[in-house]
């Protein structure tokens, strides 16, 4: 890390992507410029278009932090997945590190520390840590919501047989992207295999094909403590108040998503069994109970 001073080509990438937000943005920028690193960051800002005050806060952010902010105003909104990995081209780090528009970090050290196993253990592909749940409409917030008491980290547990336990929820703790950061070169070189699980139709969550394809290259490390606000809203991308839009909307296309993953990436129907077995049911309760004959068939 000492050859990357404050001033030269930032070490990591930090991507945010945001869309009528305003109530909740100031707060997770501000949870990114806190970072005390000894190294150079770069914050990319992709904003979609929204229809509320997001893009002037923005844009008062990147006036204020020139050379830590670069904003990127889309002229049509683009929708989630697009604005997303469509900053993949600007970035300049060695290392990315994303945060969500209404969520935000908790530790001023969450980069350095990241960066520093990232550094010290190459064959790591990515470090991401515990998170809390912040529920909007009531105000109230679940810590360790990995349940862990230490770090983890298992140098053997990546590729095929790993993305299975994965999928089938054994062993490894869920990965949420917002509290990680991983290696850019590992994970464009998967964009360049697998282009197909990046970019296309089909494709409604974005950790899904980046924490997979990372796990097919090499192991991951947690960090047993909360470093990041996971807020859930009553209305977003990933819930929704209405079950039926909710199942038959995000759920079912995130299980057909990662289905596709599995596949892509040399698993078997068998391999999945457990994760399909797991999921599928809830899928044709609902299709019944609401009476969905086009779902249903």
């Amino acid at each position: 890390m000492n050859n990357n001073s404050k001033i030269g080509k930032p070490l990591v990438s930090v991507l945010v992507v945001t869309y009528n937000q305003e109530a909740y943005i100031r707060q997770t920028i501000d949870s990114l410029l806190m970072q005390d690193c000894p190294f150079n960051y770069e914050i990319l800002i992709g904003e979609d278009c929204s229809k509320d005050g997001t893009r002037e806060i923005c844009i008062e952010y990147e006036k204020k932090y020139p050379e830590k902010i670069r904003l990127f105003l889309n002229k049509e909104n683009k929708g989630f997945i697009s604005n997303y990995f469509g900053l993949f081209e600007y970035i300049k780090g060695k290392y990315i590190a994303d945060c969500g528009g209404d969520d935000y970090w908790l530790s001023p050290q969450k980069l350095r520390l990241q960066v520093q196993i990232l550094e010290n253990h190459p064959d790591v592909s990515l470090v991401y840590g515990n998170w809390q749940m912040l529920h909007q409409k009531n105000g109230s917030i679940q810590s360790n919501m990995a349940g862990r008491a230490e770090d983890w980290f298992d140098s053997e547990c990546f590729g095929k047989e790993s993305i299975k336990k994965y999928i089938n929820g054994k062993s490894i703790p869920r990965v949420v992207l917002s509290s990680a950061c991983f290696r850019t070169d590992l994970l464009k070189e998967s964009m360049v295999a697998h282009n197909e699980l990046f970019f296309g139709e089909g494709i409604v969550c974005e950790d899904l094909p980046i924490t997979m394809c990372l796990l097919e290259k090499g192991p991951f490390y947690m960090i047993k403590g909360d470093i990041l606000v996971y807020r859930v809203l009553e209305e977003s991308i990933s819930h929704n108040k209405n079950k039926n839009d909710y199942m038959k909307g995000f759920a079912w296309m995130a299980f057909l998503q990662t289905v596709k993953i599995s596949y892509v990436l040399g698993l078997s129907s068998k391999d999945i069994e457990l994760y399909v077995n797991r999921i599928f049911p809830d899928f044709v309760l609902q299709a019944f109970l609401t009476d969905d004959k086009e779902w249903m068939t």
